[in-house]
């Protein structure tokens, strides 16, 4: 679907199938069952054209307005080879990375383990929450997803590094801008990434507001600058694996006290 719609326009069943690497008699049980789930589908629009001399059924899904547990990818997730030349590893290292951004860290594209092991990441927890019973197959899906630079072992966990699999929301401002810029950058440098932590707040009508004050310092010294500066920058003043907003901030000579906590001196006459 279109994040900014919520509308996947004139989709067939067979496309769905193509894509997602399902059957086309599950898509066809599946759509089934969206129709008649209004927490998920709002409504179906179903438009038959004559292609190839046949009928075609197009259908539009109004996919209903998400709540807090969702994430978004964008289509070139779809199209990507993956450096994976089978076609059916490829759709399973597909499914797999969905899975496990489901379960990341909220708005992060980081798993981390609950009860780690050794330092590292907890396998049969990480088994138990993906569903995947035999641990041979997690194993091989590691190693494949790996090895296919779509993951990378982290502290404690695993970070998802398909680009087609957005870290938090999407938004046209500078801040998620500047903060895009700085997360791929992370990416194409083997950098751990930082996480945006915005202050998240659910007004009375139902809106949601953002703030992250120490973001907002950052964008107004990196705002005016191109993309390609803004990374040459960071290429240049980077001195750790794993970087935070706060690390951002010190090099970038960013003083972020909050007004709380900044000591007035005040001269009575």
């Amino acid at each position: 679907m279109n994040y900014k719609t919520s509308i996947a326009d004139n989709v067939t069943e067979k496309e769905i199938s193509e894509k997602l690497g399902i059957s086309l008699s599950t898509v066809k049980r599946s759509v089934s069952r969206l129709k008649n789930n209004k927490n998920l589908i709002d409504k179906v629009i179903s438009n038959n054209v004559i292609a190839e001399g046949s009928y075609k059924t197009y259908n539009k899904y109004h996919v209903a307005k998400c709540n807090e547990d969702f994430f978004y990818i964008y289509n070139s997730f779809f199209n990507d080879d993956m450096n994976i030349a089978k076609a059916s590893e490829r759709i399973k290292i597909k499914n797999f990375l969905l899975k496990l951004k489901a379960i990341c860290k909220k708005e992060t594209n980081k798993y981390i383990s609950e009860s780690p092991y050794l330092d590292g990441l907890n396998k049969a927890e990480l088994s138990k929450k993906l569903g995947i019973i035999d641990t041979k197959t997690l194993n091989k899906y590691l190693e494949m997803a790996a090895n296919a630079g779509q993951i990378k072992y982290i502290t404690n966990g695993l970070l998802v590094l398909n680009k087609s699999i957005i870290p938090d929301f999407k938004k046209d401002d500078t801040d998620t801008r500047i903060y895009h810029i700085i997360y791929d950058w992370c990416i194409d440098n083997g950098v751990v990434p930082p996480d945006r932590n915005d202050e998240i707040t659910v007004m009375a009508d139902g809106s949601i507001r953002r703030r992250n004050s120490l973001l907002v310092e950052i964008v107004g010294k990196l705002g005016y600058m191109k993309d390609e500066e803004i990374r040459s920058l960071l290429t240049n003043r980077r001195t750790s694996e794993e970087i935070t907003l706060e690390y951002i901030a010190k090099v970038l000579n960013i003083n972020n006290k909050k007004k709380e906590e900044i000591e007035y001196s005040v001269i009575l006459d």
